[in-house]
C-alpha cells in the first residue's frame, strides 16, 4: 500500500482507538444537538447571516471554479450575507490529512467549514470521526434527494448516515475524434487491438489522479467481467485471483501508449490538453458533458464525440461534508442547502458551464421545475436516459486503494 494510504489508515486507526478510550466521539453525533441539528433551519440561517464560510475544493477545473465564484458566491452574499471563501486543493486528501492532524492535536476550531469529497477521502475521515453529523437529511432541499438509493446513501460502499450532502453525480465516458477514429474501441479487448494499430494515440492519467483511477477500475470490470464481488468487503484471496489479468492487460497496452508508456499525464487536465493538441485521439472523462463543453468553447474539434463502453460505465455521487471542528457549522449547512437547490443544480448542469449531473431526484420536483433540467444538447452529448441505463456502481474504497497500489507496483515500476 502506498505511503499516503498507509499514513491515512494508520492515523485513522490511532484516532479511533483514542476516541474510544476517552468515551468521546469528537465531532460526530455528540456535537450534533449543540450545533444545530435540533434547531430549525430558520435559526441556522439567522446564525449564518454575515458569516464567512470556507469551502475547500479541488481547484484544477476552471469551469468548476467559475461556477462557485460566479454563481454560488454572489447568491450566498445576496440571500444571506454569507461570504464564501473558496480554498483550492490539488488533492482532496490534503484537506483530510490536515483534519487528521488537527484531530490528533485536539484542535477544536479549525479553518475548513465545508469540503468537497467522496470515496476513500470520506471513508478515511469517517473512520477517524472527522465529519460532523448527522445533518444532511434535515436540510430543506434534502426533500429532493433520493436517500433510499444506494447510490446516495452509500459513498463507494461506505454508509453516508447524514454526514455529507449530495452535490452532484458523475459517470465515466470515453471520448474520441470521429474525423480520425471511425470505430472507437468499446471493450478492453478492442482497446488492446486499437492501441496496437494506433500506437501513441491513447493514454490515461497516472493514478492516483481521479480519472486515472477510474480508468484502471473500469479495466478491472472489463477484464474480469465482474462487478458484484467488488461491492463486497475487501477479500485478499479474491483480489489476488482477479487482478493479475488486469495488470497484464495494462502492461500489454503500455508500450503502445503515448510516449510509449514511459510517462503518463499527471492529471485529467493534462490528458485534455493532449487531446486538444491532437496528440491522442481517444480520451476519457467523469463528466459526460465535458466534450460538448470543450467544443462550445472552441477548444476541441467539432468532430469530437462521446460514447460508453459495452456493459456500462462507472458512476458515483459526490458530496460536501462538514469537518468536526468547522468554526461555522450553521453557515456550512446553509451553503450546502443552497448547493442542493433546484436553481443551483440547474445552473450546475448547464453544459456551457460545469455540466455536472444533478444530485436531485427529478421525480420529486414540481413538474414546472423538472422541465428546466433540459436534455443535454449537441452531437457530443449523450442522452440522459442512455447514461442512466448504463450506470455501474463504484467498487468499495478498500478495493480501489489496493488496485491503485497494485498499479504503482505492477505497471508503473515494471
Amino acid at each position: 500500500m502506498k505511503l499516503r494510504a498507509l499514513m491515512l489508515v494508520a492515523l485513522a486507526a490511532t484516532l479511533s482507538v483514542f476516541t474510544t478510550a476517552c468515551g468521546n466521539t469528537g465531532g460526530g453525533t455528540d456535537n450534533a444537538g449543540s450545533q444545530g441539528e435540533d434547531r430549525s433551519f430558520a435559526e441556522l440561517e439567522e446564525e449564518a447571516r454575515g458569516a464567512t464560510v470556507n469551502l475547500s475544493i479541488y481547484g484544477g477545473d476552471e469551469a468548476i471554479n467559475a461556477y462557485v465564484d460566479d454563481y454560488v458566491t454572489p447568491r450566498l452574499k445576496e440571500e444571506y450575507g454569507i461570504t464564501l471563501e473558496r480554498t483550492p486543493l490539488t488533492d482532496t486528501a490534503d484537506a483530510v490529512n490536515k483534519l487528521l492532524n488537527e484531530k490528533s492535536a485536539g484542535k477544536e476550531e479549525g479553518t475548513i467549514d465545508l469540503v468537497w469529497l467522496n470515496g476513500e477521502n470520506f471513508a478515511t475521515g469517517a473512520e477517524a470521526d472527522l465529519w460532523f453529523g448527522p445533518w444532511a437529511e434535515r436540510l430543506p432541499n434534502a426533500e429532493y434527494i433520493g436517500w433510499e438509493s444506494p447510490s446516495i446513501n452509500r459513498d463507494f460502499g461506505y454508509p453516508v448516515e447524514g454526514r455529507e450532502a449530495p452535490w452532484g453525480k458523475a459517470q465515466f465516458v470515453m471520448i474520441y475524434d470521429s474525423a480520425k477514429v471511425e470505430d472507437p474501441p468499446k471493450s478492453m479487448d478492442e482497446l488492446r487491438d486499437w492501441t496496437a494499430e494506433n500506437p501513441g494515440r491513447f493514454t490515461y492519467p497516472a493514478p492516483p489522479d481521479f480519472t486515472g483511477n477510474a480508468f484502471v477500475e473500469q479495466a478491472l470490470y472489463g477484464v474480469t467481467g465482474e462487478v458484484e464481488p467488488f461491492e463486497q468487503p475487501f477479500d485478499q484471496e479474491t483480489f489476488d485471483e482477479e487482478t493479475p489479468e488486469v495488470y497484464k492487460f495494462l502492461n500489454e497496452i503500455e508500450p503502445k501508449l503515448w510516449r510509449e508508456g514511459e510517462t503518463y499525464p499527471e492529471s485529467s487536465t493534462k490528458l485534455d490538453e493532449l487531446y486538444q493538441n491532437g496528440e491522442v485521439w481517444l480520451s476519457m472523462s467523469y463528466n459526460p458533458q465535458l466534450a460538448q463543453r470543450q467544443i462550445n468553447k472552441g477548444l476541441w474539434p467539432e468532430s469530437t464525440r462521446t460514447y460508453l463502453l459495452d456493459g456500462g460505465t462507472l458512476s458515483n455521487t459526490h458530496y460536501v461534508a462538514i469537518p468536526f471542528n468547522s468554526p461555522n457549522k450553521a453557515g456550512a449547512q446553509v451553503v450546502a442547502n443552497l448547493l442542493e437547490s433546484p436553481e443551483a443544480q440547474i445552473a450546475k448542469q448547464d453544459p456551457n458551464g460545469w455540466g455536472d449531473l444533478t444530485a436531485l431526484d427529478l421525480d420529486r420536483l414540481p413538474e414546472d421545475v423538472r422541465e428546466e433540467f433540459s436534455e443535454p444538447e449537441g452531437e457530443a452529448a449523450l442522452p440522459a436516459d442512455e447514461l442512466q441505463e448504463n450506470r455501474l456502481p463504484e467498487a468499495r474504497s478498500e478495493w480501489l486503494l489496493e488496485l491503485e497500489d497494485g498499479w504503482q507496483e505492477k505497471v508503473l515500476k515494471e
